[in-house]
């Protein structure tokens, strides 16, 4: 460490014999780089900032209700197309950047703008900043305030714009499909009467055709009770049992031969109800043979004859009926056995169109459902605001401008004249070296220093010492000087005195 210390003091004092070379190469260059720094034209930045509220109140209470687009989504591409050429033309368009600037070529406007023209956006908050430099603070004022008025301009109209769009489309297939359905409504109507006696509103074909065979079977079971009771009526005509009259107990066996015969068409004979009413129906045909010979059964004699013929009658005139029932229903089920084969296509056809008419019908609402919901949605864009635009800092006519930063430069260039002029220094002690201790000569050659013969400095080399330490200072505070000097005039606003002075100069 110690001799890193002694190296670095030996370059010091080697460089400080070449001290005179700092002078001239520092003034030089601080007195070229002021100039300059002073001679940059200024440029002029106008900045806005704005927020955009994507909350609204009305998301809760609309949900579901109304499409909301998604604003997060629309402002990135937004923020992606501001800069778009046909944007940036705009933005030049409306600024007059033809005008004020001289220059009516649009390529070279929109190169100019696409150079400039920034949008910062914020990590949170939702806040962009537009800025944009140029040398004319009206035009750096106008191409902001264009930015900033197109950018909410493309926030606010363009959702609408894609609202109205949908409106339109869904309106256009409403009517499609309405036309549509109204085709398939004709299509059915007229496919169901090609095909009535195939179709029917009471179930299938072959559900009709099922039940028309029971109704069938069921009036030939009817005719045969009804044959029966009419031989039996007829035998107790003929055995002259007219004088007795217990028509009660005849209904009542003949009821239940009836019920009998229904329940056999679904149970066995030995089924407890079955065998129960056959048990019932014994006792009472016990019960009327003992009466016809107990003698003091009641009779009526006259009347007996004329009750019998009465039921033969009815009985005669149910048959009829019946057999004409009959008749019907072996013709109904002739003709339904006759469209068996043709039935299943016709109910297929018919599924087929129904289910199409279906689908559309459901897709039908669903758009008017859609239709609901989209001018719901317009009218809340419209009467609201979705994305709320708030101008936060608007844009005003730069009255400073914002570069070049010349105190900053003129720094810049002080230090990099003293450190050029220094370094330069450097250079030439390094290229012509000299010794200037014992322990480097001891380094040098190799060879142990016996001594030194110190150098004894007189009054007048001790003065002219002095004198060049003044000198060396005067200059440098005179360069340093110069340097506060130049400072305080940009700090005062002054700079029409540089001018001034650069203007004798020339």
């Amino acid at each position: 460490m110690e001799k890193i210390v002694q190296e670095l003091w030996q370059h010091v004092r080697s460089t400080w014999r070449k001290r005179w070379w700092i002078l001239p190469i520092a003034w030089l260059i601080c007195l070229g780089g002021w100039a300059y720094a002073h001679n940059l034209p200024d440029t002029y930045q106008a900045e806005a900032r704005v927020y955009v509220n994507t909350q609204s109140v009305l998301d809760p209470l609309l949900r579901g209700m109304t499409v909301r687009p998604n604003t997060e989504q629309r402002l990135r591409m937004i923020t992606r197309t501001l800069f778009s050429r046909d944007n940036l033309e705009e933005i030049a368009r409306e600024s007059d950047l033809d005008v004020l600037t001289g220059n009516s070529n649009l390529d070279a406007q929109v190169a100019l703008l696409r150079a400039r023209l920034t949008l910062d956006v914020g990590d949170r908050d939702n806040i962009y900043s537009v800025s944009f430099r140029h040398g004319n603070p009206e035009v750096a004022y106008r191409v902001v305030r264009e930015t900033v008025d197109l950018f909410m301009a493309r926030g606010m109209g363009d959702s609408r714009l894609d609202l109205t769009t949908s409106q339109q489309f869904i309106e256009r297939q409403l009517d499609n499909y309405e036309q549509q359905l109204q085709e398939k409504e004709a299509k059915i109507e007229q496919f169901k009467r090609d095909n009535a006696r195939f179709l029917s509103g009471d179930g299938n074909f072959y559900s009709r055709l099922e039940r028309t065979r029971d109704q069938l079977q069921q009036a030939r079971l009817q005719e045969r009770e009804a044959q029966s009771r009419l031989q039996t009526l007829r035998r107790r005509a003929g055995s002259g049992q007219g004088g007795y009259d217990n028509l009660e107990l005849d209904r009542r066996i003949s009821e239940l031969q009836e019920s009998i015969d229904a329940m056999r068409l679904h149970y066995t004979d030995e089924h407890p109800d079955v065998v129960s009413s056959r048990r019932i129906v014994e006792e009472l045909e016990a019960r009327r043979e003992e009466e016809v010979r107990n003698p003091q059964a009641i009779r009526r004699v006259g009347s007996g004859n004329e009750v019998l013929q009465n039921a033969i009658s009815e009985t005669e005139s149910e048959i009829a009926s019946l057999t004409t029932r009959i008749a019907e229903f072996e013709d109904r089920v002739a003709r339904l056995e006759g469209d068996v084969d043709r039935a299943p296509a016709v109910e297929s056809e018919l599924t087929s169109l129904t289910r199409n008419y279906d689908v559309m019908r459901n897709s039908y609402r669903q758009l008017q459902d859609r239709r609901e919901q989209a001018v719901m949605s317009g009218a809340v864009e419209s009467q609201t605001d979705a994305v709320d635009f708030r101008v936060l800092e608007p844009p005003r006519q730069p009255t400073a401008p914002a570069s070049p930063d010349r105190p900053m430069l003129a720094t810049a260039v002080l230090l990099v004249g003293l450190g050029a002029g220094t370094g330069f220094a450097f250079l030439l002690s390094q290229l012509r070296r000299t010794i200037s201790s014992s322990q480097q000569l001891a380094a040098v050659t190799g060879r142990p220093v016996l001594g030194s013969v110190s150098r004894v400095r007189t009054p007048m080399s001790r003065h002219r010492r002095l004198s060049e330490l003044m000198v060396f200072t005067a200059a440098l505070g005179t360069l340093v000087l110069v340097y506060a000097v130049v400072m305080g005039l940009y700090a005062t606003g002054s700079e029409a005195l540089l001018d001034d002075l650069l203007g004798l100069l020339r």
